[in-house]
């Protein structure tokens, strides 16, 4: 059963599929830009801003990459074409997006067990809820939480002793 959480991310994936389909090649060529800033950006501003703060802070930069884009001279392609190739670019962007809030929520060290736990304690209990029963939530914190370019992209406030 799909969480609040679940259909939250999947709405803001489906939004930017339809985005990429209608904005075309010009939004697959913003995408390169906007995941190499946010990849630069997010382990240096990460630790300073809120962790709901890092999936916003990818959607700015994906519609600024998409807005600056069609200022991009690229030559024409066959309407279907051009939405394939910006529907393949719509994808890969809303999973990131999709990605970044399911990850986004506090999460704390245990000591005694000497591991993340994801949903931390501190949160309330209707986020909480909403975490657990997401069948994508843990797992894709733990595999985010387990490699080091995904931590730094993904989960730049986490601190480990």
């Amino acid at each position: 059963m799909l969480s609040w959480l679940d259909l939250m991310a999947l709405l803001v994936l489906s939004a930017a599929l339809a985005l990429g389909i209608r904005r075309g090649a010009h939004f697959t060529l913003a995408l390169v830009g906007a995941l190499a800033i946010y990849g630069l950006l997010a382990p240096l501003v990460g630790p300073l801003l809120p962790p709901w703060g890092l999936p916003l802070l990818a959607l700015a930069l994906g519609l600024f990459a998409a807005y600056l884009a069609q200022f991009i001279p690229l030559p024409p392609l066959s309407p279907t074409l051009e939405g394939l190739v910006g529907g393949v670019g719509g994808f890969v962007w809303g999973l990131f997006l999709a990605s970044t809030i399911w990850v986004s929520f506090p999460s704390e060290f245990v000591a005694s067990t000497g591991a993340l736990r994801y949903p931390s304690e501190r949160v309330p209990i209707a986020v909480k809820e909403g975490i657990v029963q997401s069948p994508f939530a843990r797992p894709l914190f733990n595999w985010a939480s387990s490699h080091p370019t995904l931590r730094a992209a993904l989960l730049p406030h986490i601190r480990t002793p």
